[in-house]
């Protein structure tokens, strides 16, 4: 018998409405995500993957209820907190922590690494209800500070006297900070130099290992999915087109959009074998008016005339995977 999913989303959708009654052509809808279902089980890490604009940040940001979804349902520990006031998901927030992709923007210059670390635990009691004490607080923040690699002293120093390595760690002792079941990585490492990359990953690994966190991790780069992630949701213009183990996608797409991406990832030429590329033709379409059919159709180097009218559903593929696609690779 399978536990129940930590969190779960269900055919959720973000649409923002764009410009007013007298903005030219009256207002537009951006759909950023739309009609997204997935599962993350407890203590695994999910990896969420697709090119900039896709809607995987905006997905991250529901799940977490920063944002509202116009559509659909978020689950969380069982759950329904899709339309849940901010008093009522109070409590649950020690539960779901964010690190965000820019350290530098997401820590206050003006305050000192342990005020911003401090903070949440200033925010939130304790598990008796009970504020914590100064002592409490000091205490914790030494122990998160060894926990992600800084040392006791980087407490009473400011954000900019750190690389962008260390700011990042600082944000993830943040995080932390309450002990939370689920945490969103929202491109934690792409503005980072890929050997601080690959120390950023580590941790968040070791993390995972010590404290079984489970984590919705988002980036564009798919080597460092690969290293993190058991299972893998790929999204193209706000829809998930592909999601399944993530040894099955690499090893065999069954999406041309995933095979696309996978095949650009650069691989050690030792064998002498040559990776086929795929070059997808044309530009992403706008998220303001999503062609018809499969979203995909556009640029597809497989598509017919089914694709460009009737939209494909996630189904059964034979490597395991689900896909969206009426003419799979696989």
């Amino acid at each position: 018998m399978t536990s129940a999913p930590l969190i779960e989303a269900k055919n959720l959708s973000m649409h923002f409405k764009l410009g007013g009654r007298f903005s030219p052509g009256g207002p537009q809808v951006l759909r950023a995500v739309d009609d997204v279902s997935l599962t993350v089980q407890r203590g695994e890490t999910l990896g969420l993957v697709g090119e900039s604009g896709c809607g995987k940040s905006t997905l991250g940001r529901c799940l977490m209820r920063l944002y509202r979804p116009t559509g659909g349902t978020v689950l969380f520990e069982g759950r329904d907190i899709t339309a849940t006031g901010n008093r009522a998901l109070r409590p649950l927030r020690p539960r779901m922590q964010m690190v965000f992709q820019d350290p530098a923007s997401s820590l206050n210059p003006r305050r000192r690494v342990g005020d911003l670390v401090a903070e949440p635990l200033k925010v939130h009691p304790g598990p008796d209800g009970k504020a914590h004490s100064r002592a409490e607080i000091r205490a914790r923040l030494v122990e998160l500070m060894d926990l992600v690699g800084l040392q006791a002293d980087h407490l009473d120093r400011y954000p900019h006297e750190f690389s962008g390595g260390q700011r990042q760690r600082i944000g993830i002792a943040r995080a932390l900070a309450l002990n939370p079941a689920l945490v969103v990585a929202d491109e934690s490492v792409s503005a980072l130099d890929v050997s601080v990359q690959a120390q950023i990953v580590n941790l968040f690994m070791d993390l995972q290992d010590r404290l079984g966190i489970t984590y919705v991790f988002i980036a564009h780069d798919l080597s460092v999915i690969r290293q993190m992630s058991r299972r893998t949701a790929v999204m193209y213009l706000g829809a998930v087109v592909e999601t399944g183990s993530t040894d099955t996608i690499f090893a065999q797409p069954a999406h041309p959009y995933t095979g696309a991406l996978i095949s650009a990832v650069p691989v050690p030429d030792v064998s002498g074998a040559r990776r086929e590329r795929i070059i997808l033709r044309g530009d992403v379409p706008s998220p303001l008016k999503p062609p018809p059919g499969c979203r995909f159709h556009t640029r597809c180097p497989k598509a017919q005339d089914r694709c460009r009218v009737e939209p494909p559903l996630l189904r059964p593929m034979t490597g395991g995977q689900l896909a969206a696609c009426h003419y799979p690779l696989v």
